[in-house]
C-alpha cells in the first residue's frame, strides 16, 4: 500500500524548519507515516478507499482482457483449427493484444491519477493537524515515511506514536469545517446635527 504525498513531506520539513531551535538543546523530532495514517484513521482509510477500489476495478479488467488472450491463443494452437480460419483469428489476437496493450497504459495512469487526488486530499486534511502537533510538541524536524528512505532503525513505538495523535485528532474533527461567524452588521452612522440658522 504506497502512498505518493511529497506535498505533505514538505510540508512537515517545512514547518519544522521554520520553528527556532535553541542552539543547546538537542534537537526534537518526530516519524509521520501516511501508510500508518491511512490504516489506522478512519477519515484517511475512508479516502483512501477510492484508490483500492479503483485497482480492484482495473485489476479486474485487465484480467478479462487477458484472459481473452489466453482463450484466443488456445484456440490458434489447436491443431483441429481449420487452416482458413487461423488468418482471421491471428488478427484478432493481434487486435485484442493491442488492445490490451492500450488497457495497460490506460489503467496505469488512471491509477496514478487517482493516487494523487487521494494523496492530495488526504494531506490536505492530514497536514494542518501534523504542523499543529509539531508546534505544540516544539518539534524542529518531523520524518515522513514518504520524503525518506534512510531509517535504518527506529523504535517501532516512537515511529507510531506521533502519527498515533495524529490519526486520532484527524477522527475527532468535524466532517464539515465550522462556520465561519456572520460579521456583524454595520452601525448606522451617527447623524449630524443640523447647521444653525443664521
Amino acid at each position: 500500500m504506497r502512498l505518493i504525498a511529497p506535498s505533505l513531506a514538505a510540508l512537515c520539513l517545512s514547518a519544522a524548519l521554520a520553528t527556532p531551535a535553541a542552539s543547546q538543546e538537542a534537537p526534537r523530532f518526530a516519524f509521520f507515516s501516511i501508510n500508518q495514517l491511512v490504516r489506522t484513521s478512519k477519515k484517511a482509510g475512508a479516502i483512501f478507499s477510492e484508490l483500492e477500489i479503483t485497482k480492484k476495478n482495473l485489476e479486474e479488467k485487465l484480467g478479462a482482457k487477458g484472459q481473452e488472450l489466453q482463450t484466443l491463443q488456445q484456440q490458434l494452437n489447436s491443431p483441429s483449427l481449420d487452416p482458413d480460419k487461423k488468418e482471421a483469428l491471428a488478427k484478432k489476437y493481434r487486435d485484442v493484444e493491442f488492445e490490451a496493450k492500450k488497457m495497460q497504459e490506460d489503467s496505469q495512469q488512471e491509477y496514478q491519477r487517482v493516487e494523487r487526488k487521494v494523496g492530495e486530499a488526504i494531506t490536505k486534511i492530514a497536514a494542518p493537524i501534523v504542523e499543529q502537533l509539531a508546534k505544540e510538541e516544539k518539534l524542529q524536524l518531523v520524518l515522513s515515511d514518504q520524503a525518506i528512505s534512510i531509517l535504518s532503525w527506529g523504535d517501532a513505538e516512537w515511529l507510531k506514536a506521533f502519527t498515533a495523535e495524529v490519526s486520532k485528532r484527524l477522527d475527532a474533527t468535524d466532517a464539515a469545517p465550522a462556520p465561519k461567524p456572520a460579521a456583524a452588521a454595520p452601525k448606522p452612522a451617527a447623524a449630524k446635527p443640523a447647521a444653525p440658522k443664521k
